[in-house]
């Protein structure tokens, strides 16, 4: 039987098959963000238009699913919860194999979507069950590291697959093989985190926040000022990456560059994003959490300007990644931070439910963008919203 105890190296066998976990989720997004140009060039509508439908019909999907995991979660198990999450992946790439009719590709993103809610948050929730508070930051950055350079990683490799060969069913194949080693991970190995939940209870004060879903979305979105402004921020966060997956992948093939310069440049972003938080999630450990929020938020905005003029140099991408890195273990971490065990699966839900929500936001941003015959423009409404968002942090009480 599994001893029951806190800690990252106490359960660092667990901790490591949860980070695979997380890798092989964003396998997944990774797929899904180079083939969209190409599953959708056949739409009635714009490519810009197409990409801008995708992003907005996923992002919505998965704040769904975030918004009920937290009642998933108290009702059947984060184990069934997880097994949920990977029934429906495989819905995705099984519906993209037998027919490019453009119901049929959303209704596939729909179910991807859904199923990154209820995963990723569910390994999320699991991981930090079983670390403690002291490790807590550390465990973020090496579960959000793991699941970013995977979204890079597969990412490029799709991109240069589908335009080297021609091919895409290839790829989807081998999304059907990653949900299935999945599957039979969190079918036999990966247990019910519940009994750390217990242990860690015990060592916290009683809430005086009544714990029903209710209350726990209130005090989330608008009522106590920490979660409040960590959440507000994790909106504004997936926005500028929902302009930056929908929008300039476009302008980028229409200057006449190629899918694989597209899927390296969002390789870079996604990599830098991902292997970054291997060193800023540690240091929320050290109570750096306002600072990290702050200057993280800054640095994308000033990278989202760069990318608008100089599109095609590095740098910029690099920035945005690294800022990134700096403000998603840590938002997590916050969140994780100012609520108690037995509701914090709730904060966490609806937290990454208004942060997926910015995936809709920045569509419409971008589609408001478009119809001006602007879409330029969306990277700076985005990145002066950005800037706004850490400069809110420069005056916020958050510890």
């Amino acid at each position: 039987m599994r001893k029951v105890q806190l800690g990252l190296r106490e359960n660092a066998g667990l901790f490591s098959i949860l980070v695979l976990m997380s890798a092989f989720v964003g396998a997944m997004v990774g797929f899904e963000r180079s083939l969209l140009p190409e599953l959708t060039k056949n739409w009635s509508v714009s490519e810009m238009e197409a990409t801008l439908i995708m992003v907005a019909v996923f992002g919505l999907s998965k704040a769904i699913a975030n918004l009920f995991t937290g009642k998933l979660i108290a009702e059947i198990g984060r184990k069934r919860t997880l097994l949920l999450g990977w029934a429906m992946a495989l819905q995705a790439p099984l519906l993209l194999l037998h027919s490019a009719d453009s119901a049929l590709i959303i209704a596939a993103n729909i179910a991807l979507g859904l199923s990154q809610g209820f995963t990723w948050s569910t390994t999320v929730i699991m991981k930090i069950d079983i670390v403690g508070l002291k490790h807590r930051g550390t465990a973020m950055g090496l579960n959000e590291s793991a699941g970013y350079v995977a979204v890079g990683a597969s990412a490029a490799f799709a991109a240069y697959y589908a335009e080297s060969t021609g091919l895409i069913a290839p790829i989807l194949y081998t999304a059907i093989g990653i949900v299935f080693i999945a599957f039979l991970f969190a079918v036999f190995v990966i247990p019910e985190t519940l009994p750390w939940v217990a242990l860690e209870a015990k060592q916290h004060v009683e809430s005086s926040l009544n714990e029903n879903k209710k209350s726990v979305f209130y005090a989330t979105t608008f009522g106590d000022p920490s979660l409040r402004t960590i959440t507000w921020a994790g909106v504004v966060n997936n926005a500028n990456d929902g302009i930056l997956w929908a929008v300039l992948p476009s302008l980028l093939l229409a200057s006449g560059e190629s899918l694989t310069t597209v899927g390296i440049l969002t390789g870079i972003h996604a990599s830098i994003w991902g292997l970054g938080q291997l060193f800023t999630g540690p240091l929320s450990n050290k109570g750096n959490i306002r600072r990290l929020l702050m200057w993280g938020m800054i640095m994308q905005g000033m990278a989202l300007i760069g990318i608008r003029n100089f599109p095609l140099l590095w740098l910029p991408y690099i920035v945005l990644g690294f800022g990134t890195a700096m403000v998603y273990p840590t938002f997590l971490v916050g969140i994780s931070n100012h609520s108690h065990p037995n509701w914090r699966p709730q904060a966490l839900s609806t937290y990454r439910f208004w942060r997926d929500m910015g995936y809709v936001f920045g569509a419409l941003i971008g589609y408001i963008a478009l119809q001006m015959n602007a879409p330029e423009a969306a990277f700076i409404g985005i990145a002066a919203l950005t800037l706004l968002s850490g400069g809110i942090f420069r005056y916020s009480t958050l510890k």
